[in-house]
């Protein structure tokens, strides 16, 4: 999304709601993005 032109604000929050439901479809991803060995030590 970062190189994308939108035609108007409805663009806009139609792709990003796409995006993040591509994300929470990937089982797992938003654990795997917060959990890091160096966050155990702690």
């Amino acid at each position: 999304m970062s190189n994308t032109t939108f035609q108007n604000y409805d663009d806009i929050i139609e792709r990003s709601c796409q995006a993040w439901n591509e994300i929470l479809s990937e089982d797992g991803f938003i654990k795997n993005l917060c959990s890091r060995e160096w966050s155990f030590l702690v």
